[in-house]
């Protein structure tokens, strides 16, 4: 009859680097969806006084780019890592520097805080390191 084993993947494991990276992206991703979405729906408690001398009148517009651009973006570069497409290295070094530069436009227009702004910047600039390091075994 016909073979019931499974044919060899052509694919290659991730490496432990590869596999943080993708850690990262899923986690940053979920938590940039959902509190873009708490920021649109007006469930997290930020003072509107933060947005005085921003183009913002409410925190609606910077929660869609938040859900949108920026867990959106870490969502299809985990997407790309998982499934070892040849994109992965890029979407990853992308959404690291979205990440960035969320967090610089985001200092830039309310200022410094808290100190979870500085755990953004770090991850980003992890999620970028982790893009130029080998992602899938030989």
């Amino acid at each position: 009859m016909g073979d019931t084993q499974p044919l060899p993947s052509t694919k290659t494991a991730l490496t432990p680097w590869g596999r943080l990276l993708l850690v990262l992206l899923v986690l940053n991703g979920l938590g940039g969806v959902a509190g873009g979405i708490a920021l649109m729906k007006d469930l997290m408690p930020f003072p509107e006084v933060w947005l005085a001398h921003t183009p913002f009148h409410n925190y609606f517009a910077p929660g869609l780019i938040l859900c949108l651009v920026v867990g959106g973006g870490h969502l299809v570069g985990a997407f790309l890592v998982l499934g070892r497409w040849s994109a992965a290295r890029i979407a990853s070094l992308i959404a690291g520097l979205v990440l960035i530069g969320w967090m610089a436009g985001e200092l830039g227009l309310i200022g410094f805080q808290a100190p979870i702004q500085v755990w953004f910047v770090t991850l980003g600039l992890l999620e970028i390191g982790l893009s130029f390091t080998r992602l899938r075994r030989a």
